[in-house]
């Protein structure tokens, strides 16, 4: 067997948590990169490249089982250079993986499936995958067989059909290629597109607990926030309705605040127990904004507790933001979270609660219930049970917060979870934006300046030399930066000066959207792709369009870029995203919720980009819904906000004032509070307003017609107060029931 201490030294060297966790493997583990395959080559044999995460439960298992096995161990070394790869520090070599896995078992399985740990064997001259799996167990089990057996056939393939192994690498690299390098003809985006995909959505709604689709069940902030901007009372519902079911579940961390990354059954109730930085951030906003549409105190909780989870156990002061939290403790899933009845009495009881108090706190929490998990991986331990509440009104009460301040001491004398300490750039710029939008939204300072100081410490800490990394750890910054990195930054530039009224970040977010144009767009097709040209092993740039649990980076750019163009981009910024729109339209007509995440811009490109639709525009901003004064004020509805539009040279007040002013006046005749959310400049004391401002109010979306009535200052002249007459798109024929306006 090779001398595991080469293994030991190249992985010592990293700033992967999950890396470092195989280091005393002894599998001759070797990192992506050029020598492994070098070395692949010199050997003549496949390289085995496994892929997971520092959190993952799965890939833990598989870890125990096979890679701490020595004789497992023997057969690995003996006939393959073996690869570990953090699937979080290489997020291409990931995707194209995850499609090969998908692809494969659809062929082999006859259904597509996939996950971590991810298991694939490449040749070793160009990377293309031949064989793809995700866990394997020590002995045939689940229908499967065994890893050493897979091993034994692939190694005996190798040595006597190696031919047929790479034809089948061959098929299968090509359909990756087909899948997430297409390049697809320039098209224009059929009007309609945006509510067919969101009826697509809410007929797949689960009306009982809220969701989309069975077990398990992720929360899909990309869904939720699809339906979010869709002003029908369907649609309002199905949100709140979705976040109210899981902020009750399991899936939400009741005691220490926080969502865990998915429900292994369909009610919510027991949770894959990790916790994921990119869930806190995409959910957050979300709470946030229906908390405050719905004057929702619980949901508003919800939403400070787990930025207060994210502040206490993900961050670093003042500074970044970490990945995630273990699904784990001590081998033992769920093991920092679930509780056994007499032992949260005990702590309630500790915490001066009399004996009422205690049974009405067990029986909110369901810990009078039956219990509901069990680890299937330690079948002698005893049942267990996860809390969850069954209403909003037993959250609230004095009683269960007494309660549950008293669970959270006592658990933090647990052993705790791993914490994956790394820094990855683009999660880290997720929850900058959400904070930043939070603390507008909640009109909470701390929150906008915790992002700020992020932020800051984000510029310090993850260029170097003038380069962007990826990753930071422990002082330490690496790794190529993907699209999703710079695409996020972006817009946690964006949101920042939005909310601190500071235009100089907002130079910033164009600086680092030339740099990312420079890395990773396509002249020749203008499609975004995930990996920069020539610094990767991979065979194929992929560009992938897939909005999963984080948004894909064409995404992420798509939306950065239509920021930037409202925000008064320039004409190049805006001939970007004409022509990164019209490359990917085939996505928006054929499978429209592959990007959920970014379907919701075409609100947006209905007034800024009419060129990029085809068929009748009216189907998409109705005439009546889009107005424009004698003095070139302009203004619209989309997404279920108002927007106006100042021309330069004029400006006007934000505040309600009796002469003059800005006044918004529904279809009822009574005034509507709004708050300016300000575009090209922000002044929250209520001075003037100038460029593009968005007006929010959870009022606006159960109005049909709206009057905004204001007048404008400009060049020395005051002018008269003007009235601008709008139809909502809902009244004008695009989802909305009129009897619920």
């Amino acid at each position: 067997m090779a001398n595991p201490q080469p293994s030991r030294e190249r992985l010592a060297g990293s700033n992967s948590p999950y890396l470092l966790q195989h280091a005393a493997n002894p599998v001759d583990w070797w990192v992506w990169g050029g020598a492994a395959f070098e070395e692949a080559r010199r050997r003549d044999v496949p390289i085995l490249l496994s892929i997971g995460y520092a959190t993952c439960h799965w890939c833990h298992v598989m870890a125990r089982e096979s890679f701490e096995s020595e004789g497992t161990a023997q057969q690995m070394n003996a006939h393959f250079v073996c690869v570990k790869v953090d699937r979080e520090q290489h997020p291409a070599v990931d995707d194209l993986t995850m499609q090969a896995c998908q692809l494969f078992t659809a062929a082999t399985e006859g259904r597509a499936s996939g996950g971590w740990p991810l298991t694939a064997f490449l040749e070793p001259r160009e990377g293309r995958p031949f064989f793809v799996g995700t866990y394997f167990p020590p002995t045939p089990a689940f229908g499967r067989a065994s890893f050493s057996q897979v091993l034994r056939a692939i190694a005996e393939a190798w040595a006597t059909r190696r031919s047929d192994l790479l034809e089948q690498g061959r098929r299968l690299s090509d359909a990756v290629v087909d899948a997430l390098a297409r390049s697809d003809a320039p098209q224009s985006i059929p009007v309609g597109a945006l509510a067919r995909a969101r009826e697509a959505l809410l007929r797949s709604f689960d009306a009982v607990e809220g969701g989309f689709g069975g077990a398990p069940k992720f929360p899909q902030p990309c869904l939720i926030g699809l339906l979010a901007g869709d002003p029908s009372a369907s649609a309002q519902n199905a949100v709140h309705h979705t976040l109210t079911r899981m902020a009750l579940g399991g899936i939400h961390d009741h005691v220490a605040g926080g969502f865990h990354r998915y429900a292994v059954d369909d009610t919510w109730t027991v949770p894959h127990f990790e916790k994921m930085l990119y869930d806190q951030a995409l959910l957050t906003p979300l709470y946030a904004r229906f908390a405050v549409a719905s004057d929702d105190a619980w949901l508003r909780g919800v939403c400070e507790r787990t930025l207060e989870f994210v502040d206490r156990e993900l961050s670093l002061p003042a500074g970044g933001f970490f990945c995630a939290l273990d699904a784990d403790v001590d081998h033992r899933e769920g093991a920092g979270h679930v509780w056994q009845p007499s032992a949260a009495r005990e702590s309630l009881e500790s915490s001066g609660l009399n004996e009422a108090d205690c049974a009405f706190v067990l029986a909110a929490l369901g810990l009078d219930d039956p219990p509901n998990f069990r680890d299937p991986h330690h079948p002698e331990d005893p049942p267990a049970w996860v809390i969850r509440c069954t209403h909003p009104s037993l959250a609230v009460d004095a009683r269960v917060q007494r309660g549950l301040e008293a669970l959270h001491r006592t658990r933090r004398g647990w052993a705790q979870p791993m914490r994956d300490d790394k820094v990855l750039l683009c999660w880290n710029a997720l929850m900058i934006s959400a904070l930043a939008e939070c603390g507008v939204t909640l009109q909470r300072a701390a929150h906008i300046e915790r992002a700020a100081s992020a932020l800051r410490w984000t510029f310090d800490h993850l260029r170097t030399g003038g380069h962007w990394q990826r990753c930071w750890r422990e002082g330490h910054a690496s790794t190529d930066v993907a699209l999703e990195d710079l695409a996020a930054l972006v817009m946690a530039c964006v949101r920042v000066s939005d909310a601190t009224s500071d235009t100089a970040w907002l130079q910033r977010a164009r600086e680092v959207y030339a740099h990312a144009r420079g890395m990773f767009f396509a002249e020749a097709n203008a499609r975004w792709s995930d990996a920069r040209e020539g610094t990767s092993l991979l065979y194929v740039r992929p560009s992938s369009l897939h909005d999963g649990a984080v948004p894909s980076g064409t995404s992420l750019m798509l939306d950065a870029l239509t920021a930037l163009v409202l925000r008064g981009g320039s004409e190049q910024l805006r001939n970007d995203l004409v022509r990164s729109v019209r490359a990917i339209a085939v996505t928006f007509d054929r499978t429209p919720l592959a990007m959920a995440y970014a379907l919701p811009l075409m609100d947006h490109w209905s007034t800024v980009l009419p060129e990029v639709f085809t068929g009748d525009n009216r189907a998409v901003t109705p005439t009546a819904d889009r107005a424009r004064s004698s003095l070139g004020i302009e203004a619209w509805t989309s997404g279920g906000r108002l927007w106006i539009r100042v021309p330069a040279g004029l400006e006007v007040r934000s505040t309600d004032q009796q002469v003059g002013g800005l006044r918004v006046i529904g279809g009822d005749g009574s005034a509507i509070a709004v708050r300016a959310h300000h575009i090209a400049r922000s002044d929250a004391d209520g001075g003037w307003l100038q460029g593009t401002v968005e007006l929010v109010s959870s009022e606006l979306v159960q109005q049909a017609r709206v009057s905004l009535r204001l007048s404008a200052c400009g060049n020395g002249v005051c002018h008269a107060e003007e009235s601008i007459e709008l139809v909502s798109m809902a009244e004008a024929g695009n989802g909305l029931d009129p009897a619920t306006t």
